[in-house]
């Protein structure tokens, strides 16, 4: 008899919603016999079911630590699914003594940086704004997208013709190929409310809890490897670690060393995710010091097509108003876009805790080895 790869218990670090996924995280908090600094950030508005609504942070260890890692959930909130499992399977091992942080060594986990879309089984917040395209200058020109301009139309018809929207997304295809496609349609813009990948026109909730965070310690002096979870690009099951930082600069160096070669840069074109505008990652880029880096662990479910109609179909159908938990269409495209972000199946998270215990453990092994 073959024994499993991960037990029942392991497992069950995965949550059906948000509350419980809260519960398990504060619970796992609790249970730690390491020295905690906790702080539960409000977040405006509630649940589906009236629960309250929180950005949870816990700095685990000494936090004189000069040597951090730094795991965030839910920037995308439908994504918290799995990065909350994650986070919960940590705490777990590291309360069981499975799991022990090296000597000097402290961790900070942020627990659902958009709790209001985890949730409600959405990716992007409250006011329809994708977090991780929320990060740009308000008091500058915010940066044009000509390409999503061109496409808006199709990408949501207000006519509710499919068919010939997605013959005009084919054309665009045919003429500039699937990267400069990927590129208008996801990479972030700034003048459709209700469009997709918004990264809005102020500072969202989420992003002023993040800034918290930033503000909170000194980044700069020390020295961090930040871990964002995200899931929806790439092949099944698969954790990609993807590095945003420029090319040639000591961040993705340092992210290369630590994780090696299978570390993707958008801009080699060498990865499932495309160059975008707004990321949280440049947020944490302009205070990291020498020796850090930012690396997003994206872990692939279904092919980019379903994503891209699922995310169309979602925002078509969640139109502003009241949001109706109950209305029949909305809570068939909330099951269709929570599977494709969460498959949920054994197999899947398995493979999803596995690679996430990997990556944590290099960026621990990084850290302790320095330069």
């Amino acid at each position: 008899m073959l024994s499993p790869l991960l037990s029942e218990f392991s497992l069950s670090a995965f949550s059906p919603d948000y509350a419980t996924a809260r519960t398990r995280f504060l619970k796992g908090v609790e249970a730690l016999a390491l020295p905690v600094f906790f702080k539960s950030l409000h977040y405006a508005g509630e649940g589906p079911w009236g629960e309250a609504l929180s950005t949870d942070v816990a700095w685990i260890g000494d936090q004189a630590a000069r040597k951090v890692v730094v795991l965030l959930s839910a920037v995308h909130g439908v994504e918290g699914f799995a990065g909350s499992g994650i986070q919960v399977d940590l705490l777990q091992r590291l309360g069981s003594g499975e799991a022990q942080l090296p000597e000097g060594v402290a961790l900070l986990l942020v627990h659902a940086v958009n709790p209001w879309g985890f949730a409600w089984c959405r990716r992007v917040d409250e006011q329809g704004i994708d977090i991780n395209r929320n990060f740009v200058d308000f008091s500058q020109p915010l940066p044009a997208n000509p390409g999503y301009r061109e496409l808006a139309g199709a990408l949501i018809p207000a006519d509710g013709n499919w068919a010939a929207a997605d013959q005009q997304l084919q054309d665009y295809r045919a003429r500039h190929g699937q990267f400069a496609y990927e590129v208008a349609a996801s990479g972030g813009q700034y003048e459709f409310p209700a469009g997709l990948f918004y990264g809005g026109s102020a500072p969202a909730q989420g992003r002023r809890n993040l800034e918290w965070v930033l503000n909170q310690w000194d980044w700069a002096n020390r020295e961090v490897a930040v871990i964002d979870l995200h899931t929806g690009l790439g092949p099944y099951g698969y954790g990609e670690l993807i590095c945003d930082h420029p090319l040639g600069s000591e961040g993705l160096h340092t992210a290369r060393r630590w994780f090696g070669a299978s570390v993707t840069v958008p801009e080699e074109g060498n990865s499932c995710s495309v160059p975008k505008l707004g990321l949280v990652d440049y947020a944490w880029h302009a205070i990291l010091g020498r020796n850090s880096c930012y690396v997003t662990l994206e872990y692939g479910t279904y092919p980019i097509a379903g994503l891209l109609q699922t995310l169309r179909e979602d925002h078509a159908v969640n139109t502003p108003g009241p949001y109706d938990w109950q209305d029949p269409a909305r809570s068939a495209v909330r099951e269709q876009l929570r599977r494709h972000f969460y498959p949920g199946e054994p197999q899947w998270q398995t493979l999803v805790l596995l690679r996430a215990r990997q990556v944590v453990q290099l960026a621990c092994a990084g850290l302790v080895a320095g330069v």
